[in-house]
């Protein structure tokens, strides 16, 4: 063989390492990329606390719901509590003595769904910054004094105040203000719960960013992800 010849073997047989290296670097970083993703999942489903994007995607599929009459709404973007178990530590501050409204006083437990929305530091909640973040969320007073939301002439969910009287009849006041919000549904007497549940947590969300609060459910522990699909395994029936 021949230096010429010689040096096409050799050139080709290190293209065909190159190759077998590139490719088998592809390959190793396709296993990696799939490892990530299956521990990822598992991680997931252990943790029962809500991160951003895992909500953002949980919610997605409500689309198909809203998608009936006027309930046609991008849900795409929703975000409550962003964090997740291994990240968690208990809460530092004991929770303030929360008002109950009477007019959830009167609902059976089992028939009521209910989300608290407070400030991490339990700082309150001026009725200036009340006003301006009902208007951009679309919910407005009732005629009882309760905050609720409306489409297309249906009520959805009612919202009491957790400081006294628990209503917001007197949210023109200078001197108004909360500790929070009670977000709530009564399954027994809601035209249709199961949509208005997803309605309640689309709203809750855009309150979320517009207070910077964060969302309890009604035994004082932060929202999670196994108790919003326990709700919803509970209003498929």
């Amino acid at each position: 063989m021949d230096a010429s010849a010689l040096r096409w073997v050799l050139a080709i047989i290190g293209i065909v390492l190159l190759v077998g290296i590139y490719l088998f670097g592809l390959h190793q970083n396709r296993l990696r990329k799939r490892a990530a993703v299956e521990t990822f999942t598992r991680e997931d489903i252990d943790s029962a606390f809500i991160e951003d994007e895992q909500l953002r995607e949980e919610l997605g599929n409500l689309n198909q719901i809203m998608q009936q009459g006027d309930l046609d709404e991008d849900l795409d973007q929703i975000k409550i509590n962003p964090a997740i178990e291994a990240n968690l530590t208990p809460i530092e501050l004991p929770l303030p003595d929360l008002f109950v409204a009477d007019l959830l006083a009167d609902i059976d437990e089992q028939n009521l769904i209910s989300y608290l929305l407070i400030h991490a530091d339990h700082r309150l909640i001026t009725g200036e910054e009340i006003e301006n973040a009902m208007m951009h969320a679309g919910i407005e007073i009732g005629a009882e004094g309760y905050l609720e939301y409306h489409q297309s002439g249906e009520h959805y969910f009612t919202i009491a105040s957790l400081s006294v009287p628990g209503h917001f009849s007197d949210m023109g006041q200078l001197d108004f203000s909360t500790l929070g919000f009670n977000c709530f549904i009564n399954i027994e007497s809601n035209h249709d719960a199961k949509i208005s549940y997803e309605l309640m947590l689309k709203k809750v969300d855009e309150l979320v960013r517009l207070l910077d609060v964060k969302v309890y459910q009604s035994n004082h522990e932060l929202l999670t992800m196994a108790n919003i699909t326990q709700v919803r395994k509970k209003l498929q029936g």
